[in-house]
């Protein structure tokens, strides 16, 4: 049976050098993820993906060395632990965002509350390229908004 490496791309699975091993980009909103999520990651890399992971830097989660016979299990395996692929190819990416007013004493918006809607509204949709938002919550600018698509950052007052 042929596989449908379109399919599995916009599944978040990225092809690798090595033959039938793939990477998977997770879903990670604002950088934001529960120990529980961190442990049943850490559990999946250990048992599909040689004990790899790796920090994207739009503040996600690949892991790499999967093998195609197994990404079936893979994601069930990481759906028993609330983690979901993300996506790749021309789509809108996972939103990324500062911790903002819940931790960083400069911020003054919720910046992972923000990231979710847009998420929810906009994750995963088609588009003729790929497309990305972020989210920064004072005028420090640590996420460095204008680096996306569509940047959001709270404006210096002075």
């Amino acid at each position: 049976m042929a596989v449908d490496y379109s399919v599995l791309k916009k599944g978040g699975f990225m092809r690798q050098k090595q033959k039938n091993r793939f990477s998977l980009r997770l879903k990670v909103v604002g950088g934001h993820l529960t120990s529980n999520q961190l442990l049943t990651i850490a559990e999946t890399a250990e048992k599909y993906g040689e004990g790899y992971v790796h920090l994207t830097s739009r503040q996600g989660v690949e892991i790499p060395f999967i093998r195609l016979d197994d990404i079936d299990e893979v994601k069930a395996k990481l759906a028993e632990g609330d983690c979901e692929p993300g996506v790749c190819g021309a789509r809108v990416r996972t939103v990324t965002s500062c911790q903002g007013k819940a931790v960083c004493p400069s911020g003054c918006i919720d910046t992972y509350g923000l990231a979710e809607e847009i998420s929810e509204r906009f994750f995963a949709m088609d588009l003729p390229h790929k497309f990305k938002f972020g989210v920064t919550g004072c005028q420090n600018n640590c996420l460095k908004a204008e680096e996306n698509d569509i940047g959001i950052k709270r404006r210096h007052r002075g």
